[in-house]
């Protein structure tokens, strides 16, 4: 049977993409390798399904990297972002019996807090709308003969699926252990896109192991807040803010991880110990003053008494060589200026963290990396290479921060590439923008 549409990939892009393009009369089917589809969706925000975050359209385009230049990304999202926002969003899941609820932070999640509802709902409007998905299918090739795609499964045989359009959503390599192959960036290699190298995004740090050990027994501490600064042969190149947490190796949480596409092994990341602190000289001169008034106390029971994470204060104390029993005001100088360096934000401030190695794929959220943004027309998401080949999801070169970017990304491309593709399949080029951009 030849469709309309054929999507590669099941994920939440693909999905959507299939439904929108059904939405539009086309015929549409989802092949997806897994024995199931959506597994990735089912993993989002630890399996509460965090899909999307409040807020106007205008303040997502930041949050997100890839492209040659800076910004790239989010401008290349935009008429998709702007075509199918995170209100449409909300308003598509309640319409179905799939209620949105928004937490103190901003993100948002289905109302019961299982993302296997927002699957569910998916799946369920697939089967309405005439959707087939078809799941085991491992892609090995694409043949294009006379603006028809043929999806090949191995050499020589017949095609398990034709159609006049084709939608690449298949993902990118983060998360392995759900399935994640990276094959979706060699079948876009095959039809002539230039593939940016993919890289691990939104993964934990390694910090080098000589410098870490005073905070190991630190595993598991939070700080709330904090400002972190990355920092290259001496020189801020990034900063970031949020929640950092320590581990047993290294950093993590929303901060670290969102500055994380950017860190090189041999990076500095520096790390105010105690969030809300002021710059290093005002942090100084508050130290100066409680040693005036507490100069008895022990270094570690003072920083304690202006709010530092206990066992931060005595990891930093062994991190700087000073004595467990040094009484606050035996405390040289220098070695004042260095807790107040540690503890403070923003300039020279906070505690340096040399960087040994960023997580692998193992660990990452998203990729990095991907179908090359120059090549695709971001009204449509259609290849300007490739009549009739469109693009949505992971596969392109665009990763976002953590709290619900991604996964938008993820929607908003699968809506208008599904819909471009259903319409150039109808002969149809022009691709209305709709949707708000405010929740």
């Amino acid at each position: 049977m030849a469709w309309d549409v054929v999507v590669l990939g099941g994920g939440p892009a693909g999905l959507f993409a299939g439904v929108t393009a059904a939405e539009e009369g086309a015929r549409s089917i989802v092949l997806e390798h897994l024995p199931s589809p959506g597994r990735k969706l089912l993993a989002a925000g630890g399996g509460q399904g965090n899909l999307t975050r409040s807020g106007e359209i205008a303040d997502f385009l930041p949050h997100y990297g890839g492209g040659a230049r800076p910004g790239e990304a989010g401008r290349f999202l935009r008429p998709a972002l702007y075509a199918f926002s995170n209100r449409d969003l909300v308003t598509w899941c309640a319409r179905r019996g799939g209620p949105l609820v928004e937490d103190p932070d901003g993100r948002v999640f289905p109302r019961s807090r299982r993302a296997g509802d927002v699957l569910d709902l998916l799946l369920a409007e697939a089967r309405r709308r005439r959707v087939q998905v078809r799941t085991g299918v491992r892609v090995r090739s694409i043949r294009v003969e006379r603006l028809r795609f043929a999806v090949l499964t191995a050499p020589n045989e017949r095609p398990v699926a034709e159609g006049t359009t084709l939608v690449l959503a298949t993902g990118g390599r983060s998360y392995p252990s759900l399935g994640a192959t990276g094959d979706g960036y060699r079948i876009a290699s095959s039809l002539g896109h230039r593939v940016v190298p993919p890289r691990p995004a939104l993964v934990p740090l390694v910090v080098e192991r000589r410098s870490f050990a005073p905070f190991v027994p630190c595993a598991g501490v939070s700080l709330t807040g904090a400002a972190v600064v990355l920092v290259r042969a001496g020189r801020a190149i990034a900063t970031g803010h949020g929640d950092v947490l320590f581990t047993h190796r290294g950093l993590s949480g929303p901060a670290i991880l969102d500055l994380s596409r950017r860190v090189l092994p041999g990076d500095v990341v520096r790390v105010p110990l105690l969030p809300g602190s002021g710059d290093v000289h005002a942090t100084e001169a508050r130290l100066g003053a409680e040693i005036a008034a507490h100069g008895k106390r022990t270094v570690a029971n003072l920083l304690q008494g202006i709010g530092v994470v206990a066992c931060l204060a005595r990891a930093l104390g062994t991190s700087l060589d000073l004595d467990p029993a040094t009484k606050a005001a035996e405390l040289p100088r220098d070695a004042r200026r260095a807790l107040a360096a540690s503890l403070a934000a923003g300039g020279d401030g906070g505690h340096p963290f040399p960087v040994r190695s960023v997580g692998g794929w193992n660990e990452a959220m998203v990729t990095a990396g991907g179908v090359a943004l120059a090549e695709v027309d971001p009204k449509s998401l259609e290849s300007r290479i490739v009549p009739g080949l469109f693009f949505a999801g992971e596969i392109l070169d665009v990763d976002g921060d953590t709290g619900g970017y991604n996964l938008q990304a993820a929607f908003s491309t699968g809506s208008l590439a599904g819909r471009s593709a259903a319409q150039r399949a109808g002969g149809r080029s022009d691709v209305p923008h709709r949707g708000t951009n405010k929740l």
